[in-house]
């Protein structure tokens, strides 16, 4: 078929008159009437038309941009001067695309949600509180400071041409909103995109997740939640993994001359194949994963045997829960515990935590007989299920666990991957090992009577002293010095993770002593 009966042309035939007329214009939301002409602005494309087709031989591909979406008709008006003006100024090489994706995209992502969330159909009641709850739910969704950037710039557009037709707005008010800084988004990368969990942070969650576990009182779906997290917090799942959990997929194998058994979990993965179809897989379980998987499938039988299905978190009606119901239910189980596990927040932590509004959403998923009410609009501390990933990834590496037999348990298809979740802070081990070096640098300090009080403590505690020694051993073979060489000692341990034993030894003890420095 030739492009000329598939209708698309060589570029797109505008009707400039009637097209610059159009995107010129300003202060068009000054009166009563919001005009939407059903003039032609190419050869095939009335402004009033609900479809607009941009595609033409250089960008056949591009889809249609679809204005029936939207049931205002001033937010519909003003998307459809920003996409008018932005066809004219870009390049033909890129316009159509650009158009499509970065802007068309992004202010239909933001006007849904003013009308299907907000139920704005106009814009009195736009508010620089309703931008800062979109970028908040925008985080919720795990999404990249980049992509966050992006996102908010289409927003910015929009915001823009409001201003352009005469709606009065102060964008200075916006603007601090709308843009994430080059520097939080390079950090971010460098970072690896998903922050740890703080120790004292995981362990807490783990520990009130294994109480929901047993707490006959609490309603069957957060139980169930409960089992989730435990199974999560050791086995480092992908959440869409966590949400497929099967029935009949926990196995034992007998080890050590047939006297003892280890048992591994199944579970299904899209991840890490070449397979559209996906794969089976399986991981390691230990006593609480095996405690938390057989709790669940006991808490779930009645609801898989209703719904006829193999899926362990299911809800009522037997159904596997959507993405949505998991993420509530989920941000349930943390609202709940929000005094157990976010109580007195170090700064530190409060950087490694996601911060959120109560939304009417979640209190529909709370139970009613909650001791303490939710309110909406009120802020909760919460983390998301990749966090658990590395999380899982670093508590390993810290005890010591090969990069190899790392790769394995996380499912990972090389061991450079494995290496990106892993997470180093740089100026905890510096200042650690600092505060601990001896005058000389070449090791750290053994002399109990030392007048540095806090070594003193320290090396009266077994485990730690263990940690000295065993630091000290990899400096000395490493021919290190703390004040000299701290900058070649940090790339060691972070670069070569555990292919020498002596690194995964010190790598272990400094996670110790790290810990110890951070309360302090």
């Amino acid at each position: 078929m030739t492009t000329e009966h598939m209708g698309i042309t060589e570029e797109i035939e505008w009707n400039v008159p009637n097209a610059s007329t159009i995107s010129g214009e300003e202060n068009y939301l000054k009166g009563d009437f919001i005009d939407e002409p059903a003039l032609l602005i190419t050869r095939n494309i009335r402004f009033s038309d609900n479809t607009w087709d941009i595609s033409d031989k250089l960008h056949p591909e591009v889809p249609s941009l679809d204005f029936s979406l939207f049931r205002s008709k001033v937010f519909r008006v003003l998307l459809k001067k920003v996409v008018l003006r932005e066809l004219f100024i870009l390049r033909k090489s890129k316009r159509n695309v650009t158009v499509y994706d970065k802007t068309f995209n992004t202010i239909k992502r933001f006007i849904l949600y003013l009308e299907k969330e907000k139920y704005m159909y106009d814009l009195r009641y736009l508010s620089p509180e309703i931008i800062k709850e979109y970028v908040e739910n925008l985080k919720k969704t795990n999404i990249t400071k980049d992509r966050l950037n992006r996102l908010l710039a289409g927003v910015k557009k929009f915001l823009q041409e409001v201003q352009l037709a005469g709606h009065e707005i102060d964008l200075s008010e916006y603007e601090k909103k709308l843009t994430v800084s080059w520097e939080e988004r390079k950090a971010e990368m460098e970072a690896n995109k998903t922050s740890n969990i703080p120790k004292r942070i995981f362990n807490q969650t783990v520990q009130c997740a294994l109480m929901d576990m047993e707490d006959e009182s609490l309603r069957i779906q957060d139980r169930m939640m409960a089992c989730l997290i435990v199974i999560l917090s050791h086995t480092g799942m992908r959440r869409g993994e966590l949400e497929r959990l099967e029935v009949d997929k926990l196995s034992d194998i007998t080890i050590l001359d047939k006297k003892e058994k280890a048992y591994y979990l199944e579970f299904f993965t899209y991840k890490t194949t070449p397979s559209k179809d996906g794969r089976w897989t399986k991981t390691i379980a230990f006593a609480n994963t095996i405690k938390a998987y057989q709790l669940l499938e006991k808490l779930s039988k009645k609801r898989r045997e209703k719904g006829k299905n193999t899926y362990l978190y299911v809800n009522r009606s037997g159904k596997k829960y959507g993405r949505s119901s998991f993420d509530y239910l989920f941000d349930t189980f943390f609202y709940r515990h929000q005094k157990e596990i976010f109580h007195h927040l170090s700064d530190y932590e409060i950087a490694q935590v996601h911060i959120q509004k109560v939304t009417s959403y979640l209190v529909s998923y709370i139970d009613k007989s909650e001791p303490n009410p939710p309110i909406i609009g009120e802020t909760m501390f919460t983390l998301n299920a990749h966090q658990f990933r590395v999380a899982v990834a670093n508590i390993l590496k810290d005890k010591g666990r090969s990069i190899q037999w790392i790769r394995q348990h996380m499912n990972h298809l090389s061991e450079e991957m494995t290496q990106h979740y892993f997470r180093d802070d740089d100026i905890l081990v510096r200042e650690t090992l600092m505060r601990r070096a001896k005058a000389d640098g070449n090791s750290l300090e053994l002399e109990p009577n030392n007048q540095n009080t806090l070594v003193k403590n320290e090396l009266s505690e077994p485990e730690l002293l263990k940690a000295y020694e065993e630091i000290n051993k990899f400096l000395k073979k490493k021919k290190f010095n703390i004040y000299k060489d701290i900058d070649d000692i940090i790339n060691t341990l972070k670069h070569n993770p555990l292919r020498e034993n002596i690194v995964g030894v010190c790598t272990k003890h400094l996670g110790i002593l790290c810990e110890c420095h951070f309360r302090v």
